[in-house]
């Protein structure tokens, strides 16, 4: 029979999320009279993005501290918001709405802090192209556009994202000859910007030139339009070129439960309908999503919608964002209060980017809590249990 501890963790509620709305029906008043059919389309998103402060005061009623960040931002990293997204904000919950707090931008961005990086991933430094990274021996990083449907303000590529010169095809023909000619490289990532914000004709193109290279194995996109504009992928000729190239991985970013959304859930249906494979990487923000009882339901959700959490990020050190870091303990307490409440599909890696493209670290939490000499072990299980095993002597191993 299981100890009381043991019972009561057993009989613990999961965490889910009660009803997943539209947005459509959460638009605001600005756009009360906007027709489901124009809301669906991808182009009414884009072009009605939020992007003047006039703009956002209306919709988000923005405070007096927001309005000068606001104007203070430089003009390349200002607001950019788009209308689904903006009717996520909980209104109720005012300026520390964990949507609102990733969309609008902050007098906090303007705090100074040694240690961070305007390119905390060292691209510039590890640049094989004006346009390409490579870190690690078999990957390589094609950044195809400096375009967003929204600007997060914990970006970590603020420096170039919403630059307004623009990425020639010149540019990235010359970072896809230099994948192809490294036969090293066996995992492309298209990232940006949003490679989701290119035209279908300039996707299509970079895809097949990457398919068609034989010791090319992984393509992955990287996009959070999923989740922030998730209308994109209602475009059956997108998905119709995304299925012409698959398997592809498309890795994007849920935060926090009140991003899930019907349209984000059915543009994940469509996806795997497509032949994509779903991942999500998360960013651990302070205030936002920083404790277990926010994630577990997100998780659950998209497990349900076939995307598998695939990391959870320690924000990294750019600068603009150091209001938004956590120490690394809170993650890991994140990490122990996930375990054995979630199957281990829903359970992310916890990383660290190390500063100046020093590559991912996994952060775990430490389970073993004492060694012997003998070889018996104590450890701690999920629900805080210890419990002892004797390992495999090394001589025995050796026989």
């Amino acid at each position: 029979m299981p100890d009381s501890r043991e019972a009561a963790a057993l009989a613990r509620e999961p965490l889910v999320i009660p009803e997943v709305e539209s947005s459509y029906a959460r638009r605001p008043a600005r756009w009360r009279d906007v027709t489901e059919a124009e809301w669906r389309s991808y182009a009414w998103q884009w072009q009605n993005r939020l992007l003047r402060v006039s703009d956002l005061a209306d919709v988000l009623d923005l405070t007096s501290e927001e309005q000068s960040a606001c104007m203070r931002v430089s003009s390349h990293f200002s607001a950019s918001v788009s209308p689904h997204y903006a009717a996520l904000v909980r209104r109720e919950c005012g300026a520390s709405c964990p949507v609102r707090r990733q969309a609008v931008p902050s007098m906090a961005e303007f705090e100074c802090r040694e240690g961070l990086m305007s390119d905390p991933l060292g691209e510039y430094r590890h640049a094989i192209s004006g346009c390409s990274t490579r870190r690690y021996p078999d990957r390589a990083l094609i950044y195809a556009t400096h375009e967003c449907a929204m600007r997060c303000r914990h970006c970590t590529r603020r420096s170039r994202v919403g630059l307004m010169e623009q990425i020639t095809r010149e540019s990235l023909e010359t970072a896809v000859c230099g994948v192809i000619e490294d036969t090293r490289i066996r995992d492309v990532l298209i990232s940006g910007g949003d490679p989701m914000s290119l035209d279908n004709g300039t996707l299509a193109w970079l895809l097949e030139r990457l398919r068609a290279c034989s010791h090319i194995d992984v393509i992955r996109l990287c996009t959070r339009m999923i989740c922030t504009l998730p209308q994109r992928f209602f475009d059956r000729e997108l998905l119709d070129i995304l299925q012409r190239y698959a398997p592809l991985y498309v890795n994007t970013q849920f935060n926090h439960p009140y991003e899930a959304t019907a349209e984000a859930a059915e543009a994940m249906a469509l996806l795997r309908s497509a032949g994509c494979i779903l991942g999500n990487q998360s960013v651990l923000l302070r205030g936002i999503n920083d404790d277990a009882s926010v994630l577990e339901p997100l998780y659950r959700w998209l497990l349900r919608c076939g995307c598998r959490p695939y990391y959870l990020f320690l924000c990294d050190v750019a600068q603009g964002t150091d209001h938004f870091r956590t120490p690394i303990s809170s993650g890991l307490d994140v990490m122990r209060g996930l375990r054995g409440r979630l199957s281990g599909l829903g359970i992310p890696h916890y990383v660290i980017d190390l500063p100046d493209g020093y590559g991912k670290v996994d952060l775990c939490p430490d389970s073993i809590l004492r060694c012997g000499a003998d070889g018996r072990m104590v450890f701690r299980n999920w629900y805080g249990a210890e419990v002892a095993y004797t390992d495999v002597a090394l001589s025995e191993t050796s026989k």
